[in-house]
């Protein structure tokens, strides 16, 4: 008995008795198409089984037919994947890779730009507290280096040393203006403190004008330091 379906014309060779009079339910193996098969009665059977025995003595009057995919019952087991399955798939494979490949655009886009952000406020700090002082605090609070009124103090050391046989405390170090501008330099305060943190004395240095993004050393003696003086403290001079 031949089978043909209904939604890809693909033949396939039922075997004798396979369908029965009251008909099944079968499946296409090509396009998994499913659908009723009626039965046939006992005459047209018998003529069946005929043209079976007839096929069978000549196999070569059924070539096209054994080449088609098996006849499969729609209870069997699943049906191979077609090409057309196989193609479905893999167009919706490369939609789904251009779908996320879209989505990673869309958050990457934002991102770099947050960070190209972020690395102009680091960079430019400076002179964004210099227009925005309040900012000063907000770069504090993340550990970086920032001044509000644009010069930091660095590198101050101190030693004893002996001039002309009197004893004298030399401090050294430099007042950096951090800014694009030149900028004049407030008083620097320094003073010497007891291992009890007691001031014992203070003096007064002024750096002068600072070039842009400059520097000025700093060197001081203070004369007939304390004994006891052993902490070295140093700021910019509050303004009165």
């Amino acid at each position: 008995m031949i089978l043909t379906c209904p939604e890809c014309s693909t033949k396939y060779m039922a075997k004798t008795g396979s369908i029965g009079p009251n008909g099944r339910s079968v499946s296409c193996a090509r396009c998994e198409a499913v659908w009723f098969a009626e039965g046939a009665d006992p005459d047209a059977l018998a003529l069946e089984d005929n043209k079976v025995a007839l096929i069978e003595r000549a196999p070569e009057a059924d070539l096209e037919l054994q080449d088609e995919l098996p006849f499969e019952d729609a209870t069997s087991a699943p049906a191979s994947v077609g090409a057309h399955v196989l193609l479905r798939n893999k167009a919706y494979s490369e939609k789904l890779a251009k779908r996320k490949t879209l989505i990673g655009v869309i958050w990457a886009v934002p991102i770099i730009g947050l960070l190209g952000l972020a690395v102009i406020a680091i960079g430019q700090r400076q002179n964004i507290v210099e227009s925005q002082p309040k900012a000063a605090t907000l770069y504090s609070a993340l550990g970086l280096d920032v001044k509000a009124n644009g010069l930091d103090i660095r590198g101050f050391t101190s030693e004893r040393l002996i001039i002309d046989g009197d004893m004298v405390l030399r401090v050294t170090g430099e007042v950096v203006n951090l800014t694009s501008q030149a900028k004049t330099s407030p008083l620097v305060q320094i003073r010497l403190e007891n291992r009890s943190g007691e001031p014992l004395t203070d003096w007064f240095v002024e750096p002068g004008t600072i070039p842009a993004k400059k520097s000025i050393a700093i060197e001081t003696d203070y004369p007939a330091p304390p004994i006891d003086g052993v902490e070295l403290r140093y700021r910019f001079a509050p303004n009165e």
